[in-house]
């Protein structure tokens, strides 16, 4: 997730930008020594997989979803996808949502 953390360099002081990793662990250890180890800078919060499964359609699989300012979800990727990891894509993503009206 490197590309991520860069990104989220970016647009950190950007307050039309937020982050918020969700964790599906159940071992809040195993988390933390995983989010120490990574360094992610950004904010992380863990869910019930089960409540995520129901509520979201999806699995302990990694997922990124980029929201509008209403709360839709307008873009997805899931698992690892070349393009969809990429920094450069997650911009794209982020530039095409705050590039649409309010």
């Amino acid at each position: 997730m490197p590309h991520l953390k860069k990104v989220y360099d970016t647009y950190r002081s950007d307050p039309s930008v937020a982050f918020l990793l969700v964790s599906l662990d159940t071992d809040p250890k195993r988390l933390q020594r995983f989010l120490d180890e990574q360094q992610f800078p950004m904010p992380v919060a863990r869910a019930a997989p089960a409540a995520t499964q129901q509520a979201m359609g999806f699995d302990d699989v990694p997922a990124t979803f980029y929201v509008d300012r209403q709360g839709v979800v307008r873009y997805e990727t899931r698992g690892v996808e070349t393009h969809g990891d990429s920094a450069a894509r997650v911009t794209w993503y982020i530039e095409a949502l705050k590039g649409q009206s309010n």
